[in-house]
Protein backbone atom coordinates (compact mmCIF):
# COMPACT_ATOMS: atom_id res chain seq x y z
CA UNK A 1 0.00 0.00 0.00
CA UNK A 2 1.12 3.57 -0.59
CA UNK A 3 0.49 6.70 1.40
CA UNK A 4 1.41 10.27 0.56
CA UNK A 5 2.39 13.23 2.70
CA UNK A 6 1.48 16.39 0.80
CA UNK A 7 1.16 19.32 3.18
CA UNK A 8 -2.02 20.71 1.66
CA UNK A 9 -4.13 17.63 2.22
CA UNK A 10 -7.38 18.16 4.12
CA UNK A 11 -8.29 16.61 7.46
CA UNK A 12 -11.00 14.40 5.98
CA UNK A 13 -8.61 12.96 3.46
CA UNK A 14 -6.07 12.33 6.23
CA UNK A 15 -8.66 10.29 8.09
CA UNK A 16 -9.65 8.30 5.01
CA UNK A 17 -6.04 7.50 4.25
CA UNK A 18 -5.48 6.46 7.84
CA UNK A 19 -8.32 3.95 7.58
CA UNK A 20 -7.22 2.55 4.23
CA UNK A 21 -3.51 2.11 4.76
CA UNK A 22 -1.98 -1.06 6.16
CA UNK A 23 1.58 -1.01 7.44
CA UNK A 24 2.25 2.56 6.34
CA UNK A 25 1.54 5.94 7.88
CA UNK A 26 1.90 9.43 6.50
CA UNK A 27 5.05 11.23 7.57
CA UNK A 28 5.01 14.85 8.60
CA UNK A 29 8.24 15.52 6.73
CA UNK A 30 9.37 14.31 3.34
CA UNK A 31 9.74 10.65 4.39
CA UNK A 32 6.80 8.28 4.71
CA UNK A 33 6.78 6.18 7.87
CA UNK A 34 6.53 2.40 7.51
CA UNK A 35 5.37 0.34 10.48
CA UNK A 36 4.61 -3.07 8.97
CA UNK A 37 4.67 -5.12 5.76
CA UNK A 38 4.03 -2.80 2.81
CA UNK A 39 3.91 -2.60 -0.98
CA UNK A 40 5.58 0.56 -2.31
CA UNK A 41 4.29 1.49 -5.74
CA UNK A 42 4.87 5.25 -5.75
CA UNK A 43 8.25 7.05 -5.82
CA UNK A 44 9.45 8.73 -2.63
CA UNK A 45 11.40 8.34 0.61
CA UNK A 46 10.27 5.80 3.19
CA UNK A 47 11.51 5.17 6.73
CA UNK A 48 10.98 2.14 8.92
CA UNK A 49 9.97 3.44 12.35
CA UNK A 50 10.07 0.18 14.34
CA UNK A 51 11.20 -3.43 14.14
CA UNK A 52 8.94 -5.89 12.31
CA UNK A 53 9.42 -9.19 14.12
CA UNK A 54 8.41 -12.74 13.09
CA UNK A 55 6.02 -11.62 10.38
CA UNK A 56 4.41 -14.36 8.30
CA UNK A 57 4.01 -12.05 5.31
CA UNK A 58 5.55 -13.71 2.22
CA UNK A 59 7.21 -10.36 1.40
CA UNK A 60 7.76 -7.73 4.05
CA UNK A 61 8.91 -4.72 2.01
CA UNK A 62 7.99 -4.89 -1.69
CA UNK A 63 9.28 -2.10 -3.96
CA UNK A 64 7.55 -2.08 -7.34
CA UNK A 65 8.51 1.30 -8.80
CA UNK A 66 11.44 3.54 -9.68
CA UNK A 67 12.94 6.33 -7.57
CA UNK A 68 12.48 4.95 -4.07
CA UNK A 69 14.64 5.42 -0.97
CA UNK A 70 13.94 2.97 1.84
CA UNK A 71 15.79 3.72 5.09
CA UNK A 72 15.55 1.04 7.77
CA UNK A 73 16.89 3.47 10.42
CA UNK A 74 18.76 0.58 12.03
CA UNK A 75 15.61 -1.52 12.55
CA UNK A 76 15.16 -5.26 11.94
CA UNK A 77 12.66 -7.15 9.88
CA UNK A 78 12.47 -10.85 10.70
CA UNK A 79 10.50 -13.61 9.05
CA UNK A 80 9.74 -17.21 9.95
CA UNK A 81 12.02 -18.97 7.41
CA UNK A 82 9.12 -19.57 5.01
CA UNK A 83 9.98 -20.97 1.59
CA UNK A 84 10.48 -18.29 -1.10
CA UNK A 85 9.77 -15.47 1.36
CA UNK A 86 11.63 -12.17 1.09
CA UNK A 87 12.50 -9.49 3.60
CA UNK A 88 12.84 -6.92 0.80
CA UNK A 89 11.83 -7.53 -2.81
CA UNK A 90 12.67 -5.08 -5.62
CA UNK A 91 10.61 -6.13 -8.65
CA UNK A 92 7.98 -4.57 -10.86
CA UNK A 93 5.94 -5.21 -13.99
CA UNK A 94 8.73 -3.41 -15.88
CA UNK A 95 12.40 -3.10 -14.97
CA UNK A 96 12.69 -1.12 -11.74
CA UNK A 97 15.55 1.39 -11.37
CA UNK A 98 17.01 3.99 -9.01
CA UNK A 99 16.18 2.31 -5.70
CA UNK A 100 18.17 2.78 -2.48
CA UNK A 101 17.95 0.44 0.53
CA UNK A 102 19.98 1.34 3.60
CA UNK A 103 20.41 0.89 7.37
CA UNK A 104 18.35 -2.30 7.58
CA UNK A 105 18.78 -5.74 9.17
CA UNK A 106 16.98 -8.72 7.62
CA UNK A 107 16.81 -12.14 9.27
CA UNK A 108 15.04 -15.48 8.87
CA UNK A 109 13.89 -15.16 5.25
CA UNK A 110 14.46 -17.29 2.18
CA UNK A 111 15.71 -14.13 0.43
CA UNK A 112 16.99 -11.46 2.80
CA UNK A 113 17.09 -8.80 0.05
CA UNK A 114 15.97 -9.90 -3.42
CA UNK A 115 16.67 -7.68 -6.45
CA UNK A 116 14.82 -9.24 -9.39
CA UNK A 117 15.15 -7.72 -12.84
CA UNK A 118 16.25 -4.29 -11.67
CA UNK A 119 19.07 -1.82 -12.28
CA UNK A 120 20.68 1.09 -10.43
CA UNK A 121 19.88 -0.37 -7.02
CA UNK A 122 21.98 0.71 -4.03
CA UNK A 123 22.19 -1.44 -0.91
CA UNK A 124 24.26 0.12 1.88
CA UNK A 125 24.87 -0.31 5.62
CA UNK A 126 22.59 -3.34 5.75
CA UNK A 127 23.01 -6.71 7.44
CA UNK A 128 21.53 -10.05 6.47
CA UNK A 129 21.84 -13.12 8.67
CA UNK A 130 20.08 -16.46 9.14
CA UNK A 131 18.55 -16.33 5.65
CA UNK A 132 18.94 -18.85 2.85
CA UNK A 133 20.21 -16.07 0.57
CA UNK A 134 21.54 -12.92 2.24
CA UNK A 135 21.20 -10.79 -0.89
CA UNK A 136 20.26 -12.16 -4.30
CA UNK A 137 20.45 -10.37 -7.65
CA UNK A 138 18.57 -12.31 -10.31
CA UNK A 139 19.40 -10.47 -12.47
CA UNK A 140 20.54 -6.96 -11.66
CA UNK A 141 22.83 -4.49 -13.38
CA UNK A 142 24.67 -1.27 -12.56
CA UNK A 143 23.93 -1.75 -8.85
CA UNK A 144 26.02 -1.49 -5.69
CA UNK A 145 26.24 -3.33 -2.38
CA UNK A 146 28.44 -1.41 0.05
CA UNK A 147 29.35 -1.31 3.73
CA UNK A 148 27.10 -4.25 4.58
CA UNK A 149 27.38 -7.53 6.45
CA UNK A 150 26.27 -10.99 5.33
CA UNK A 151 26.81 -13.66 7.94
CA UNK A 152 25.34 -17.03 8.97
CA UNK A 153 23.24 -17.38 5.82
CA UNK A 154 23.37 -20.44 3.58
CA UNK A 155 24.59 -18.20 0.75
CA UNK A 156 25.84 -14.71 1.57
CA UNK A 157 25.67 -12.93 -1.81
CA UNK A 158 24.28 -14.48 -5.02
CA UNK A 159 24.55 -12.94 -8.50
CA UNK A 160 22.65 -14.68 -11.30
CA UNK A 161 22.94 -13.39 -14.85
CA UNK A 162 24.02 -10.07 -13.42
CA UNK A 163 26.59 -7.64 -14.76
CA UNK A 164 28.28 -4.29 -14.00
CA UNK A 165 27.51 -4.53 -10.29
CA UNK A 166 29.88 -3.57 -7.47
CA UNK A 167 30.22 -5.25 -4.08
CA UNK A 168 32.62 -3.37 -1.79
CA UNK A 169 33.36 -2.73 1.87
CA UNK A 170 31.32 -5.74 2.99
CA UNK A 171 31.95 -8.42 5.58
CA UNK A 172 30.89 -11.77 4.12
CA UNK A 173 31.55 -14.28 6.88
CA UNK A 174 30.30 -17.48 8.44
CA UNK A 175 27.92 -18.41 5.62
CA UNK A 176 27.20 -22.13 5.63
CA UNK A 177 27.61 -22.99 1.94
CA UNK A 178 29.24 -20.14 -0.01
CA UNK A 179 30.13 -16.52 0.71
CA UNK A 180 29.61 -15.27 -2.88
CA UNK A 181 27.91 -17.47 -5.48
CA UNK A 182 28.02 -16.58 -9.19
CA UNK A 183 25.81 -18.10 -11.90
CA UNK A 184 26.35 -16.69 -15.36
CA UNK A 185 27.43 -13.41 -13.77
CA UNK A 186 30.25 -11.50 -15.50
CA UNK A 187 31.74 -8.02 -15.48
CA UNK A 188 31.07 -7.40 -11.79
CA UNK A 189 33.61 -5.89 -9.40
CA UNK A 190 34.40 -7.09 -5.87
CA UNK A 191 36.81 -5.01 -3.79
CA UNK A 192 37.64 -4.20 -0.17
CA UNK A 193 35.48 -7.03 1.15
CA UNK A 194 36.41 -9.37 3.98
CA UNK A 195 35.64 -13.04 3.28
CA UNK A 196 35.68 -15.74 5.92
CA UNK A 197 33.65 -18.81 4.99
CA UNK A 198 34.37 -22.50 4.46
CA UNK A 199 33.98 -21.66 0.76
CA UNK A 200 34.41 -17.98 -0.03
CA UNK A 201 33.47 -17.97 -3.74
CA UNK A 202 31.57 -20.51 -5.82
CA UNK A 203 30.73 -20.62 -9.53
CA UNK A 204 27.56 -22.51 -10.44
CA UNK A 205 27.06 -24.60 -13.58
CA UNK A 206 30.72 -25.17 -14.33
CA UNK A 207 31.75 -21.93 -16.03
CA UNK A 208 33.81 -19.13 -14.52
CA UNK A 209 32.85 -15.91 -16.33
CA UNK A 210 35.35 -13.13 -15.72
CA UNK A 211 34.77 -10.67 -12.88
CA UNK A 212 37.12 -8.12 -11.33
CA UNK A 213 38.36 -8.80 -7.79
CA UNK A 214 40.25 -5.59 -7.17
CA UNK A 215 40.27 -1.94 -8.14
CA UNK A 216 43.30 0.21 -8.85
CA UNK A 217 45.32 0.88 -5.72
CA UNK A 218 44.29 4.05 -3.89
CA UNK A 219 44.60 5.56 -0.44
CA UNK A 220 42.56 3.74 2.21
CA UNK A 221 42.23 2.61 4.92
CA UNK A 222 40.91 -0.75 3.80
CA UNK A 223 38.57 -3.19 5.53
CA UNK A 224 41.47 -5.10 7.13
CA UNK A 225 43.10 -1.98 8.60
CA UNK A 226 45.76 -1.46 5.95
CA UNK A 227 46.55 1.93 4.39
CA UNK A 228 45.34 1.31 0.82
CA UNK A 229 42.29 0.07 -1.08
CA UNK A 230 42.83 -2.67 -3.66
CA UNK A 231 41.47 -6.18 -3.52
CA UNK A 232 39.82 -8.26 -0.82
CA UNK A 233 40.83 -9.88 2.46
CA UNK A 234 40.70 -13.67 2.07
CA UNK A 235 40.37 -15.51 5.39
CA UNK A 236 39.48 -19.05 6.39
CA UNK A 237 37.76 -20.30 9.57
CA UNK A 238 40.84 -22.36 10.47
CA UNK A 239 43.25 -19.43 10.07
CA UNK A 240 44.85 -20.67 6.83
CA UNK A 241 43.38 -18.09 4.45
CA UNK A 242 45.45 -16.53 1.70
CA UNK A 243 45.47 -13.16 3.45
CA UNK A 244 46.52 -14.79 6.73
CA UNK A 245 49.45 -16.86 5.52
CA UNK A 246 51.00 -15.00 2.58
CA UNK A 247 53.97 -12.65 2.67
CA UNK A 248 52.87 -9.04 2.95
CA UNK A 249 54.13 -5.56 2.18
CA UNK A 250 52.37 -2.24 2.64
CA UNK A 251 49.14 -3.89 3.69
CA UNK A 252 48.94 -6.21 0.65
CA UNK A 253 49.89 -9.83 0.07
CA UNK A 254 52.84 -9.80 -2.31
CA UNK A 255 51.36 -12.13 -4.94
CA UNK A 256 47.99 -12.29 -6.70
CA UNK A 257 45.21 -14.59 -5.53
CA UNK A 258 43.48 -16.72 -8.16
CA UNK A 259 39.82 -17.02 -7.21
CA UNK A 260 39.05 -19.14 -10.30
CA UNK A 261 40.25 -19.23 -13.92
CA UNK A 262 39.83 -15.75 -15.33
CA UNK A 263 39.13 -14.34 -11.87
CA UNK A 264 42.21 -12.96 -10.12
CA UNK A 265 42.61 -10.61 -7.16
CA UNK A 266 45.78 -8.73 -8.08
CA UNK A 267 45.93 -6.76 -4.82
CA UNK A 268 44.80 -9.11 -2.04
CA UNK A 269 44.71 -7.45 1.36
CA UNK A 270 46.85 -8.62 4.27
CA UNK A 271 45.05 -9.64 7.43
CA UNK A 272 46.43 -7.68 10.43
CA UNK A 273 48.83 -5.64 8.26
CA UNK A 274 52.29 -5.20 9.75
CA UNK A 275 54.60 -2.20 9.86
CA UNK A 276 51.81 0.24 9.09
CA UNK A 277 52.23 3.74 10.50
CA UNK A 278 48.83 5.18 11.45
CA UNK A 279 47.95 8.63 10.16
CA UNK A 280 48.10 11.17 13.03
CA UNK A 281 45.13 13.35 13.84
CA UNK A 282 45.06 16.86 15.25
CA UNK A 283 44.89 15.75 18.87
CA UNK A 284 46.23 12.22 18.97
CA UNK A 285 47.92 9.46 17.06
CA UNK A 286 45.65 6.41 16.68
CA UNK A 287 47.82 3.65 18.04
CA UNK A 288 48.41 1.53 21.12
CA UNK A 289 51.31 3.79 22.13
CA UNK A 290 49.15 6.88 22.32
CA UNK A 291 49.80 8.05 25.88
CA UNK A 292 48.17 11.48 25.83
CA UNK A 293 47.18 12.17 29.44
CA UNK A 294 43.51 12.48 30.33
CA UNK A 295 43.88 16.19 31.08
CA UNK A 296 45.12 16.95 27.57
CA UNK A 297 43.45 14.58 25.14
CA UNK A 298 40.33 16.70 24.77
CA UNK A 299 37.81 13.93 25.37
CA UNK A 300 35.07 14.20 27.95
CA UNK A 301 32.57 11.61 29.14
CA UNK A 302 29.44 10.87 27.15
CA UNK A 303 28.10 9.01 30.20
CA UNK A 304 29.44 9.36 33.75
CA UNK A 305 31.16 6.18 34.94
CA UNK A 306 32.23 5.53 38.52
CA UNK A 307 33.84 2.20 39.38
CA UNK A 308 32.62 -0.44 39.94
CA UNK A 309 30.47 -0.17 36.83
CA UNK A 310 29.45 -1.63 33.49
CA UNK A 311 30.33 0.58 30.53
CA UNK A 312 28.36 0.20 27.32
CA UNK A 313 30.93 0.23 24.53
CA UNK A 314 28.78 2.62 22.49
CA UNK A 315 29.08 5.22 25.31
CA UNK A 316 32.64 6.23 24.36
CA UNK A 317 33.83 9.74 25.14
CA UNK A 318 32.81 12.88 23.31
CA UNK A 319 35.29 14.77 21.16
CA UNK A 320 34.85 13.13 17.78
CA UNK A 321 37.29 11.20 15.58
CA UNK A 322 40.84 11.15 16.93
CA UNK A 323 39.68 12.32 20.35
CA UNK A 324 36.86 10.12 21.65
CA UNK A 325 37.48 7.35 19.17
CA UNK A 326 39.33 6.30 16.01
CA UNK A 327 38.13 3.96 13.26
CA UNK A 328 40.11 2.97 10.17
CA UNK A 329 36.87 2.73 8.17
CA UNK A 330 34.34 5.48 8.80
CA UNK A 331 30.65 4.76 8.31
CA UNK A 332 27.49 6.83 8.18
CA UNK A 333 25.80 5.92 11.44
CA UNK A 334 22.35 7.14 12.49
CA UNK A 335 21.56 4.67 15.28
CA UNK A 336 21.77 5.71 18.97
CA UNK A 337 24.51 8.28 18.27
CA UNK A 338 25.80 9.82 15.07
CA UNK A 339 29.58 9.34 15.07
CA UNK A 340 31.32 7.71 12.09
CA UNK A 341 31.61 4.41 13.94
CA UNK A 342 29.23 1.49 13.44
CA UNK A 343 26.55 0.84 16.08
CA UNK A 344 23.90 -1.89 15.85
CA UNK A 345 20.81 -2.73 17.82
CA UNK A 346 21.09 -5.88 19.98
CA UNK A 347 19.33 -8.84 18.38
CA UNK A 348 17.63 -10.57 21.31
CA UNK A 349 17.50 -7.85 23.93
CA UNK A 350 17.29 -4.12 24.37
CA UNK A 351 20.27 -1.85 23.87
CA UNK A 352 23.06 -1.50 21.32
CA UNK A 353 26.59 -2.67 20.56
CA UNK A 354 29.57 -1.68 18.43
CA UNK A 355 29.79 -3.73 15.27
CA UNK A 356 32.67 -4.58 12.97
CA UNK A 357 35.30 -3.33 15.42
CA UNK A 358 38.61 -4.05 13.75
CA UNK A 359 42.38 -3.87 14.14
CA UNK A 360 43.61 -0.34 15.10
CA UNK A 361 40.15 0.91 16.10
CA UNK A 362 40.14 2.50 19.54
CA UNK A 363 37.76 4.21 21.96
CA UNK A 364 38.20 6.31 25.11
CA UNK A 365 36.18 6.19 28.32
CA UNK A 366 36.56 8.63 31.21
CA UNK A 367 36.01 6.94 34.59
CA UNK A 368 36.13 7.89 38.26
CA UNK A 369 38.09 5.47 40.44
CA UNK A 370 37.02 5.76 44.12
CA UNK A 371 40.11 4.10 45.63
CA UNK A 372 43.42 2.47 44.75
CA UNK A 373 43.03 -1.20 43.96
CA UNK A 374 43.12 -4.11 41.55
CA UNK A 375 39.96 -4.23 39.46
CA UNK A 376 38.55 -7.20 37.54
CA UNK A 377 37.94 -6.50 33.85
CA UNK A 378 35.39 -8.45 31.81
CA UNK A 379 33.76 -7.79 28.45
CA UNK A 380 30.75 -9.05 26.54
CA UNK A 381 31.65 -9.49 22.88
CA UNK A 382 31.36 -11.78 19.89
CA UNK A 383 33.58 -13.00 17.10
CA UNK A 384 33.47 -16.00 14.75
CA UNK A 385 37.28 -16.06 14.74
CA UNK A 386 39.89 -17.28 17.18
CA UNK A 387 42.69 -15.06 18.42
CA UNK A 388 40.72 -11.81 18.74
CA UNK A 389 41.47 -9.43 21.61
CA UNK A 390 41.69 -5.82 22.69
CA UNK A 391 43.89 -3.97 25.14
CA UNK A 392 42.54 -1.83 27.95
CA UNK A 393 45.09 0.92 28.59
CA UNK A 394 45.14 3.32 31.54
CA UNK A 395 46.31 6.50 29.81
CA UNK A 396 47.26 8.10 33.12
CA UNK A 397 49.80 5.29 33.57
CA UNK A 398 50.38 4.00 30.01
CA UNK A 399 52.44 1.00 31.05
CA UNK A 400 49.44 -0.21 32.99
CA UNK A 401 47.34 -2.24 30.54
CA UNK A 402 45.67 -5.61 30.17
CA UNK A 403 44.83 -7.75 27.12
CA UNK A 404 41.26 -9.05 27.07
CA UNK A 405 40.88 -12.13 24.86
CA UNK A 406 37.53 -12.91 23.22
CA UNK A 407 36.60 -16.59 22.84
CA UNK A 408 35.24 -17.52 19.43
CA UNK A 409 31.43 -17.48 19.41
CA UNK A 410 31.07 -18.84 15.83
CA UNK A 411 28.93 -15.84 14.87
CA UNK A 412 28.86 -12.07 15.38
CA UNK A 413 25.27 -12.44 16.60
CA UNK A 414 26.25 -14.76 19.49
CA UNK A 415 27.81 -12.94 22.44
CA UNK A 416 29.81 -14.28 25.35
CA UNK A 417 31.40 -12.85 28.49
CA UNK A 418 35.19 -13.12 28.69
CA UNK A 419 37.01 -14.42 31.72
CA UNK A 420 38.18 -11.86 34.27
CA UNK A 421 41.47 -9.98 33.90
CA UNK A 422 43.22 -7.82 36.51
CA UNK A 423 44.03 -4.11 36.14
CA UNK A 424 45.50 -1.88 38.86
CA UNK A 425 44.03 1.64 39.06
CA UNK A 426 44.73 4.49 41.44
CA UNK A 427 42.17 6.80 42.97
CA UNK A 428 41.06 9.68 40.74
CA UNK A 429 39.87 10.45 37.21
CA UNK A 430 41.25 8.16 34.53
CA UNK A 431 40.94 7.89 30.76
CA UNK A 432 40.80 4.27 29.68
CA UNK A 433 41.53 3.41 26.06
CA UNK A 434 40.17 0.27 24.43
CA UNK A 435 42.49 -0.55 21.50
CA UNK A 436 41.38 -3.37 19.20
CA UNK A 437 43.81 -6.00 17.98
CA UNK A 438 41.12 -8.13 16.39
CA UNK A 439 37.77 -8.09 14.67
CA UNK A 440 34.72 -8.39 16.87
CA UNK A 441 31.38 -6.94 17.96
CA UNK A 442 31.48 -5.34 21.43
CA UNK A 443 28.58 -4.96 23.84
CA UNK A 444 29.89 -3.88 27.26
CA UNK A 445 32.96 -3.56 29.47
CA UNK A 446 32.75 -4.28 33.18
CA UNK A 447 35.18 -3.15 35.92
CA UNK A 448 34.48 -4.47 39.40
Amino acid sequence: MFCSGYKGIGLARWLILGLLLIGCTVGIGSAIAVTGPVVIDKPGSYELTKDIIDTKAPVCIEIRCDNVVFDGKGHRITGVDAANSAGVLVHGSAQVSNVEIRNLAVEDWFYGIYVWGAKDVSISSCSASSNYFGVAMNPASDSTVTGSRFTANSYGVVLTGSTRNTVSGCRITGNDLVGVSLYGAAGNTFSDNLFKNEKNVGFINGGTPANAWNVAKRTGPNIAGGPSIGGNCWLAPDGTGFSETGNQSGGFITRPYTVAPGNVDNLPLADHPKDITPTPTANTTPGADDVTPATANGSRPYVTHALPCTIQFEDFDLGGPGVGYFTPASVSNSLYRTPSIAIERNVNESGYHLTGTRFREWLRYTVEVPRDGVYTVKARASSPSNGQYFKLIDECHPKNSVAVWIPTTKSYDTFTVTRGYQLHLTKGTHTLKVFSYGTQDMDWLQLS
